[in-house]
C-alpha cells in the first residue's frame, strides 16, 4: 500500500478519505452522497485539489496522510453540519447513515457524545414539525367551523 502526503490536514484528510471509502464501498455514488462529501470537504477546509486527490487515491487503494489536526470545535461543527446536510430532507438513507457512523468514529465521538451534539437540532426539528402540524390542523378546524 502506498502512502500519499498532501497538504490540508492529517485528521481532516484522514476523515475525508474515510468518508470517501464509505461512499464508494457499494460502487455507487448517489446525489445525496455527492452533496454530503462536498459539504464535508468544504467544512474541512481542504486545500484546492485535495478532495480530488483523496478521491483518486482511495480509488487506487492508497492510504492518505498529512495536513493539520482538527480542534474539538471543528469536529463538533463538522458533525453538526453533516447531520444537517443529511437531514435536510428529513430522510436519512442507509448510505448517509453509514457516513454519519464513519464520521462519529473518525471524529472520536462516542454514540452518547454524538447524540448529545445533535440533540438540540433534533429538538428544534421536532418543535418545527409540531408547529407546522398544529398550524395545518388549526387551518382545517377554521375551515370546518365556517
Amino acid at each position: 500500500m502506498v502512502t500519499i502526503f498532501m497538504t490540508g490536514a492529517p485528521e481532516t484528510l484522514n476523515v475525508f478519505s474515510a468518508v470517501i471509502r464509505v461512499v464508494l464501498a457499494d460502487g455507487v455514488l448517489t446525489q445525496e452522497e455527492k452533496r454530503l462529501i462536498i459539504a464535508i470537504g468544504r467544512e474541512l477546509e481542504l486545500d484546492d485539489g485535495d478532495p480530488l486527490k483523496v478521491y483518486e487515491a482511495v480509488l487506487r487503494g492508497e492510504e492518505i496522510d498529512g495536513g493539520r489536526e482538527m480542534t474539538r470545535k471543528e469536529r463538533v461543527d463538522l458533525y453538526r453540519k453533516s447531520w444537517l446536510t443529511v437531514h435536510f430532507n428529513e430522510d436519512e438513507s442507509d448510505d448517509e447513515a453509514a457516513v454519519m457512523k464513519c464520521l462519529r468514529e473518525e471524529l472520536h465521538f462516542s454514540k452518547d457524545e454524538a447524540n448529545a451534539i445533535i440533540e438540540p437540532m433534533r429538538e428544534k426539528q421536532r418543535r418545527e414539525d409540531t408547529d407546522t402540524s398544529s398550524t395545518f390542523v388549526d387551518k382545517i378546524k377554521k375551515k370546518l367551523r365556517k
